[in-house]
């Protein structure tokens, strides 16, 4: 796995064996928001965990860089979330969708996490540039339904379980090191939609800069 680290300094460009694929579910921090998020599932017919967060373990070769990706079938979306790229100790940060399908998401969620792919940037900034002022990192989506595009998503990484919860939650579990976590999403604006096209983004108004992912959605129609 390649990808760029982009710091205050200028960027540079690392190289590592991919070994782990960690997809967290349920990760709200705020309870109330997690059960918004639960009860939009079980609207949908999926049967949801008693105890969260949850860890879903994935074949590493779904994350890809592909500007589009192809699903079976209409009901599929992605969500935005940041991710902990974890390499020889150190973390870095990125964005990333975790593109599901929503059919297969009401027999097990843990398939419907893997039978997509699942889009990443390419640019990852050093956690320790951005750890005094994580909380207030901003994850905002959209999508492009019937040609037009409509807010999806829209939140900050605090309403999120803080990242060092996640890792000991996931070192419970796991060895992370090597690892990319995709670490949750934030609730929906407007309930699930199915779209042409996905955008997402991590917004460091601090520092003023953000990492954006956008990929389209090819529907192979299902027989």
């Amino acid at each position: 796995m390649k990808f760029n680290v982009v710091t205050k300094n200028g960027t540079r460009q690392e190289e590592m064996e991919l070994k782990s694929l960690l997809v967290v579910g349920f990760a709200g921090k705020d309870i109330e928001k997690t059960m918004e998020h639960i009860r939009e599932l079980e609207a949908e017919g999926v049967k949801c965990p008693r105890k969260v967060p949850v860890l879903y373990q994935c074949d590493p070769h779904i994350v890809t860089e592909k500007d589009e990706i192809e699903v079976i079938g209409h009901k599929t979306s992605g969500e935005v979330e940041y991710l902990i790229l974890v390499k020889d100790g150190k973390y870095y940060i990125g964005v990333g969708s975790d593109h599901t399908d929503r059919d297969l998401e009401a027999i097990s969620i843990h398939k419907s996490k893997q039978v997509c792919l699942k889009p990443y940037a390419h640019d990852f900034w050093e956690y320790d540039e951005i750890k005094d002022h994580f909380d207030d990192i901003k994850l905002v989506s959209s999508q492009v339904v019937d040609g037009k595009t409509v807010e999806y998503q829209s939140g900050v990484t605090s309403d999120l379980l803080p990242m060092q919860h996640i890792i000991d939650e996931l070192k419970k579990e796991v060895d992370v090191d090597n690892s990319l976590i995709y670490t949750g999403t934030v609730p929906l604006k407007d309930g699930f939609k199915f779209g042409e096209a996905f955008s997402c983004k991590l917004v460091d108004e601090k520092l003023n800069r953000e990492i954006c992912l956008s990929y389209k959605v090819k529907v192979i129609e299902e027989h």
